[in-house]
């Protein structure tokens, strides 16, 4: 009885490390640590996760690389999560990767063999719908004791292509509530329907005549009271003086 206990349990460590000597390593989906009997390692990691991207959009395809700065690594297990779990879709790009499924078909990432690794590249793929911020999380196994959990990338941003509700209006306009016109700053706001329609006043002409004015200029009455008899009179009187002298 005691030997087929120890066949049973020598049978059942030869299947672990089999399947994680060849990745498929489904078990670990969600807490993405390695069932080795050994706590991970809380040094600063040798290696690097990165994307080509800092933000993204609906549908966006981003290329992710995992990288040792210098000892490779035997086996790894990459996602793409946000703060509910694995999203997206991975895409392999190489014969020493393959596809696993966390929650959804294609979710996660792992290796193929033990061999040792210094680049790992692949596709993600970002939902077409419910998208939020992510990072890329990877398990980095150095070997059967020594591993990594939960080494991310930076953050990776989502932009909305269409934020919900928002209205973009003109730069220096007025928005105005509805069934208003908005109009540049310093204009005038008509409510809609409203009619605008000309002032009914009628202008006519003056009826004014103008009549040229009747002035008279008069010249004012001079008399001359010049009488030629007293010249005379006086020219007679001084005319025999003069021949005396």
């Amino acid at each position: 009885m005691y030997i087929q206990f120890l066949i049973l349990v020598f049978w059942l460590n030869l299947h672990t490390l089999t399947a994680y000597r060849n990745g498929q390593v489904t078990q670990a989906c969600m807490s993405m640590s390695p069932d080795h009997g050994f706590n991970a390692s809380t040094l600063e990691p040798p290696y690097t996760v990165t994307s080509d991207a800092s933000n993204y959009t609906d549908g966006q395809v981003i290329t992710v690389t995992l990288h040792a700065n210098e000892t490779g690594f035997k086996g790894f297990l990459l996602q793409a999560r946000d703060e509910k779990g694995p999203v997206g879709t991975f895409t392999v790009m190489g014969s020493n990767t393959q596809l696993l499924t966390c929650e959804t078909n294609d979710s996660a990432v792992s290796h193929t063999s033990d061999d040792d690794k210094s680049n790992i590249v692949v596709q993600w793929k970002a939902p077409n719908s419910n998208n939020t911020d992510i990072w890329f999380r990877a398990t980095f196994v150095q070997n059967f004791s020594i591993f990594w959990v939960g080494v991310q990338s930076d953050p990776v941003r989502f932009l909305a292509t269409n934020p919900p509700n928002v209205t973009v209006s003109p730069p220096n306009a007025t928005v105005f509530p509805t069934n208003g016109t908005v109009f540049p700053t310093n204009g005038t706001v008509f409510p809609t329907n409203a009619t605008v329609s000309p002032t009914n006043a009628t202008v006519s002409p003056t009826n004014a005549t103008v009549s040229p004015t009747n002035t008279t200029v008069s010249t004012p009455n001079r008399t001359t009271n010049d009488s030629p008899s007293i010249s005379l009179t006086w020219c007679l009187f001084f005319l025999p003086l003069l021949a005396i002298i």
